[in-house]
């Protein structure tokens, strides 16, 4: 894939985060951001009866990030990620600005991320971190993988078919076929086509399932800081592109 062909995806991407970013501007005004990647941030989880869990800053998972993953996963997880994308409590009780809290201001990428996590949501910004430029920003496996996550981030933090028919639409930008002859496979009876989502695939068309043979392809994009890796990588790139042309 070319320069120019990635560009209209990235478009979608900037539109979208742009979206996201004026609802979180609603809730909360932005705050400067001032640490840059100069200053560690420390995200703490409070969940009693347990002692407050501190986490910092891993490689390019931002603290804010290394919490969920800690609190998400692992032997006793605390908390998890629902089918909508969201992190919720596992014993069901809401999770408040005292469980979950920064000690710093979140850059812009955390800003956009705990927004569509749905976790509370410290002081945002629309701050761009040191390297954001390699568009590295690490999210837990567990993030990464969940498709009403990615699809709200295309979609100004909208789920539903709309936003599967975004995905379907970035998809097609990668296939070798015309996109009207294919449908995505989401899940057992989840199909989508350029302009509907059915319980069923439409006649004479290729079934592209999104797991086993979209997510993993490998797909090589001309353009710095892309190159090759799977297409799920590939669309997280066009997602940290999209936030990086709205911060600064």
């Amino acid at each position: 894939m070319s320069a120019q062909e990635l560009a209209p995806l990235i478009a979608t991407a900037e539109i979208s985060i742009a979206a996201i970013q004026a609802a979180i501007q609603q809730h909360r005004p932005f705050v400067h951001y001032h640490a840059g990647g100069a200053q560690k941030a420390e995200t703490t989880v409070n969940w009693p009866p347990a002692p407050p869990e501190r986490y910092a800053t891993a490689m390019q998972e931002h603290s804010e990030m290394v919490a969920v993953a800690a609190s998400t996963g692992g032997a006793a997880p605390i908390w998890a990620l629902d089918q909508a994308g969201h992190v919720v409590a596992n014993n069901g009780a809401a999770i408040q600005h005292t469980n979950y809290f920064t000690d710093l201001p979140h850059c812009g990428y955390c800003t956009v991320m705990i927004w569509v996590l749905d976790l509370p949501l410290g002081e945002p910004t629309a701050g761009r971190y040191n390297l954001a430029v390699n568009l590295e920003y690490t999210v837990p496996a567990n993030v990464r993988d969940s498709v009403d996550v990615l699809t709200r981030l295309l979609n100004g933090n909208q789920g539903g078919n709309a936003a599967l028919i975004v995905l379907k639409t970035m998809v097609n930008a990668f296939l070798q076929t015309a996109s009207t002859d294919c449908v995505l496979q989401i899940a057992p009876g989840v199909f989508v086509s350029d302009t509907a989502v059915t319980n069923a695939p439409p006649a004479a068309t290729l079934v592209l399932d999104w797991a086993t043979e979209a997510a993993p392809h490998p797909v090589d994009v001309n353009e710095t800081h892309f190159g090759q890796n799977s297409l799920l990588t590939t669309l997280w790139k066009i997602v940290w592109k999209g936030i990086f042309r709205n911060v600064g």
